[in-house]
C-alpha cells in the first residue's frame, strides 16, 4: 500500500487542497475572492499537517514502548526524535497562533520576537529530525561499517547511508525526498550557522517609511531624556503603521519565502520521510523474549 494511502497524509501537499479550492470559483474575476479561497486552501493545508504531526509523535511514542529496539537506536528515538517532534510541534502551534494566512495587521515587537523564535525552532530542528531517524535506522540494522562511519555521515541522505545492502529498500523509499531536502537546507542551513530566520513585522509604502523615520527620531529622543512613558506610547504608535507581508527572510538581501504554504509543506515532507522510517524501523524489531523463557 502507498504510503499516502496507509496513512492519509496526502493532505499535507498543499498541492491538494489548492485544486479542492480551484473547483469551487473561477479565478480572476474578483481580487477578494481570490485572496478568501487562496486563504482557505492554505488554513486546510495547516491543520492537516497539525495533525499529522500530532500522529507521527504518537505513533513513534507508541514505537517505542512496543521494546525490541537496540540501546543506541532508542537513544535516538527516545532522545532525538520525541524532543525535536515536541518542541516543533509546540513551535508551530504557537506560531499559528499568531500568524495565520489572512492576517494583514503588523506584527508586535513581542510577537515578532515569538514568531522568530518559532520558526527558527521549526528548521533548525527539521534536518536534525532526520538525522535522528538515520542514528535509529543504523543502529537498529544498519551494518557495521556504517555504524562506524563518522556521525555526520549518519545522514537518510549521504552516500555511506544509501550503500548498505541492510538499508538498500529505506534508501530507495527516501530517494524521493533527496530534491527537497536539498532545497529545504536554503533555509535551514544559514539559521543554524549564520543568520537566524527573521518574519518582518510590517512592510511599508513612502508615506509610511517617512512617518517611521520621524516616530524613530522621536523615541530616541525620549529615551535620550528617560522619559519611558512617553517612548511606550511612541512605540505602539509605530506598530500600527504598515501592513503585515506574509514573508520570512534570513536577511534583506536574500531571498524572500512565503511563509504559507512554505512552512507546512516542508513539516508534512519531513512527516513523510518520518513515517518510512518508523515503518522500517518497526518492521525491525528485535523480537522480545517471553517470560517464560520459551
Amino acid at each position: 500500500m502507498a504510503l499516502d494511502d496507509a496513512y492519509g497524509i496526502r493532505e499535507v501537499e498543499f498541492a491538494i487542497h489548492a485544486a479542492q479550492t480551484e473547483r469551487l470559483f473561477v479565478r480572476g474575476k474578483n481580487t477578494e475572492t481570490d485572496r478568501y479561497f487562496d486563504n482557505q486552501a492554505k488554513e486546510n493545508h495547516i491543520y492537516c499537517v497539525n495533525n499529522a504531526l500530532n500522529q507521527l509523535l504518537g505513533d513513534a511514542a507508541v514505537l517505542i514502548e512496543l521494546g525490541g529496539f537496540k540501546q543506541a537506536a532508542e537513544h535516538f528515538m527516545r532522545f532525538g526524535v520525541l524532543r525535536r517532534l515536541r518542541m516543533m510541534i509546540a513551535a508551530f502551534r504557537n506560531f499559528q497562533s499568531i500568524i495565520m494566512p489572512d492576517r494583514t495587521v503588523t506584527l508586535t515587537m513581542e510577537q515578532s520576537d515569538e514568531v522568530c523564535r518559532d520558526l527558527n525552532a521549526i528548521y533548525v530542528n527539521i534536518l536534525g529530525l532526520l538525522d535522528n531517524y538515520a542514528g535509529a535506522i543504523v543502529h537498529q540494522v544498519g551494518g557495521a561499517k556504517t555504524q562506524a562511519a563518522k556521525p555526520l555521515a549518519m545522514s537518510l541522505f549521504k552516500p555511506a547511508f544509501a550503500v548498505d545492502p541492510a538499508l538498500a529498500d529505506v534508501a530507495a523509499a527516501l530517494a524521493p525526498f533527496a530534491t527537497w531536502e536539498t532545497d529545504v537546507k536554503k533555509r535551514r542551513n544559514p539559521a543554524a550557522h549564520r543568520m537566524p530566520l527573521y518574519v518582518p513585522p510590517a512592510g511599508y509604502d513612502p508615506k509610511a517609511a517617512d512617518a517611521l523615520r520621524r516616530l524613530d527620531q522621536l523615541i530616541s529622543t525620549a529615551l535620550r531624556e528617560q522619559d519611558f512613558v512617553e517612548m511606550r506610547n511612541l512605540q505602539r504608535e509605530r506598530e500600527r503603521i504598515g501592513v503585515f507581508i506574509s514573508i520570512f527572510v534570513h536577511a534583506p538581501d536574500e531571498e524572500m519565502n512565503d511563509i504559507y504554504p512554505t512552512i507546512p509543506q516542508d513539516l508534512g515532507q519531513m512527516v513523510k520521510i518520518g513515517r518510512i522510517s518508523q515503518d522500517f524501523l518497526r518492521a525491525h524489531l528485535a523480537p522480545l523474549e517471553s517470560s517464560d523463557g520459551a
